[in-house]
């Protein structure tokens, strides 16, 4: 009995293309030929489409202010980012949900090491 375990190669892997047919609806319908003033050209400047959303986050960054908090509640920072035109907050780590749990849980937890402020039951006195 061999204890040979190579793998030798059997011949070379062929990939075959996959064919999709064309829906019905394609195949059928019919070309649109519009005049030059009514069609959509792309252009050839691909940073062009994207102005109009870099100049929106430059306007905006001006009135957001980023802000570190610590919420003593749940014991844990919170980072917001406030519009300062509205002094609306835009975002905020942790959500206001999550600082709520914690600060449940924490609470839950502090009643508990209050509780046992006495002597623990296993604990002998001689």
């Amino acid at each position: 009995m061999s204890f040979d375990f190579t793998i030798k190669p059997v011949g070379q892997l062929v990939v075959s293309p996959v064919v999709r047919p064309e829906p019905e609806s394609v195949q059928t319908a019919v070309t649109t030929q519009l005049p030059a003033p009514q069609s959509v050209t792309a252009t050839a400047d691909s940073a062009g489409s994207n102005a109009v959303a870099s100049n929106a986050a430059r306007v905006g960054a001006d009135t957001i202010s980023r802000q570190v908090i610590f919420d003593q509640a749940s014991a844990a920072m919170v980072y917001v980012l406030v519009d300062e035109t509205t002094a609306e907050v835009v975002n905020q780590y942790p959500e206001s949900w999550q600082l709520r749990a914690r600060a449940y849980f924490r609470e839950q937890d502090q009643s508990k090491l209050q509780q046992r402020a006495g002597p623990i039951p296993t604990d002998r006195t001689v």
